[in-house]
């Protein structure tokens, strides 16, 4: 069952972003304000090995149908990274964007930004990489700091707009 919630959950993210391709590069303040990191979450389980033996336990599966549950789960993970980078460029987009129309000095939260953003490209990578050794039954890759890297480049982002739509 919740396979099958993951499944249709990862075909609702994948419709959300199948718009126009030009209209997906481009940061607008609509965006920000319907965007939220919080739909991410659901990735944390997707790898848990945890999940992976309940799932066993409860189908009685075979060394096959595991291989085909973790496949499943990779894909699922893999779709979510991209969903990730893609949001995350966008994200990077607002902040050249406060940059470039800031009324006073923003250096230090920029660089505060641009902190995370650094922080943020590498947990990308390291799941990228983590993923690629998932099939050879490599311990799970864990998406909880790749999320919550995510959750606070969106919130400082929104706390710098925010500061300087009120200055």
């Amino acid at each position: 069952m919740l396979l099958i919630k993951l499944v249709q959950r990862n075909r609702a993210l994948r419709s959300e972003s199948a718009v126009d391709s030009d209209q997906q590069a481009a940061w607008s303040d609509e965006w920000f304000e319907e965007f939220s990191s919080f739909r991410y979450l659901p990735m944390r389980r997707l790898l848990s090995g945890e999940e992976e033996e309940y799932w066993m336990q409860s189908t009685d599966g075979s060394k096959y149908r595991r291989e085909e549950f973790r496949a499943e789960r990779r894909r699922l993970f893999r779709g979510y990274l991209k969903l990730i980078s893609f949001d995350f460029g966008r994200l990077s987009q607002g902040v050249r964007l406060c940059l470039v129309h800031a009324t006073e000095d923003r250096t230090v939260d920029i660089s505060h930004l641009v902190s995370l953003e650094w922080s943020l490209r590498k947990l990308l990578w390291q799941a990228e990489v983590s993923l690629m050794f998932h099939w050879l039954g490599v311990k799970p890759v864990d998406a909880t700091q790749l999320i919550n890297a995510l959750q606070g480049f969106e919130f400082s982002l929104r706390e710098i707009r925010l500061s300087g739509a009120s200055a």
